[in-house]
């Protein structure tokens, strides 16, 4: 693998702010096979150039995967596939990319990781905090369900607090305590209505195997989960 083709994987791949071993989850490998590849020590099988290819939403020829030398100079003997296959494997590689599009692009998480990750939304903060505790060793599902946790806790809280204020302001008489006590209602169901909203979102970019955040949680989430896996 030349030194041009490790420079534009590297660049992709730091474009998006991802580390190696988060490059390494979503297309289900590890982290010292991505540094490998980088480094030019190893090249990425066919199956690995397909994930690429729809991860970063490029073809073959823009990650460095094809190349004008004779086809010779990087054939590796030791790989299990002869270059008639490379060469169909990257033509699936460019058609799949351009195919799905930007907006269509599926992440390279195993469908039990999606399933789960989605889950984790089903019954707000309780299956955010079950899923969390259950799948401690799987990091898509960690992000998703701590999230999921966070979110719809800080939810229920504010729910309360508004309907607290309600009933209060709900046993006065002054003038001032309706109008108020109105803007409150009216906050409260613009609250509920966001909630669900974001409920939706969540599960379904869960299910479609994207690292999605959360709004005032999303980021908070991201950290603490690679903090724990110390990327």
């Amino acid at each position: 693998m030349g030194k041009e083709r490790n420079e534009f994987l590297k660049h992709e791949r730091e474009q998006r702010g991802w580390s190696q071993a988060r490059l390494a989850e979503l297309i289900e490998t590890d982290a010292a096979t991505v540094s490998r590849w980088e480094r030019g020590y190893a090249i990425p099988s066919p199956y690995f150039r397909e994930k690429l290819c729809q991860l970063f939403e490029k073809d073959a020829q823009d990650l460095g995967f094809l190349r004008s030398e004779p086809a010779e100079s990087y054939q590796d003997a030791s790989l299990p596939f002869t270059l008639d296959q490379q060469d169909s494997r990257d033509a699936s590689c460019q058609e799949s990319s351009v195919a799905q599009g930007p907006e269509q692009t599926i992440y390279s998480v195993d469908w039990h990781s999606r399933r789960l990750a989605s889950l984790s939304y089903l019954l707000g903060w309780i299956s955010g905090l079950f899923m969390f505790l259950l799948m401690r060793k799987n990091r898509f599902v960690l992000f998703h369900s701590l999230q999921a946790f966070l979110f719809f806790v800080g939810s229920q809280i504010l729910f309360l607090i508004l309907l607290v204020l309600l009933y209060l302001l709900d046993a006065g008489h002054e003038r001032w305590q309706e109008y108020v006590g109105m803007g409150l209602a009216l906050f409260l169901l613009i609250s509920m209505l966001f909630t669900f909203i974001v409920w939706v979102i969540g599960m379904v970019q869960a299910w479609r195997g994207k690292p999605y955040q959360l709004p005032f949680v999303g980021n908070l989430s991201e950290q603490a989960i690679a903090k724990r896996f110390r990327l």
